[in-house]
């Protein structure tokens, strides 16, 4: 979004790259409090951090459901949680 590197960004959000390696690669999730210093740092509004444009003539639902179903319980209500915020 404003072609930071993952050490940069990392700077700025004040997590490690490896954090930030684990974000991009689903393997971790992150907290709201981050998400908005995330937001801040590459300039936009955190609903613009879950827009997702549909790939092979997905939905962004399917891509959603998809992506959370993955998930542990927990996780599932932290990203229920995050959304909630939203409405």
């Amino acid at each position: 979004m404003r072609g930071l590197s993952q050490e940069k960004l990392g700077e700025l959000v004040d997590v490690s790259t490896k954090t930030i390696v684990l974000w991009e690669t689903g393997k971790s999730f992150i907290e709201y409090p981050t998400l908005v210093r995330l937001a801040k740092a590459l300039d936009v509004e955190e609903a613009q951090l879950f827009e997702f444009k549909p790939q092979n003539h997905t939905t962004a639902v399917d891509q959603i459901s998809a992506i959370v179903s993955g998930l542990s319980p927990a996780k599932q209500k932290q990203i229920l949680d995050i959304i909630k915020t939203f409405e």
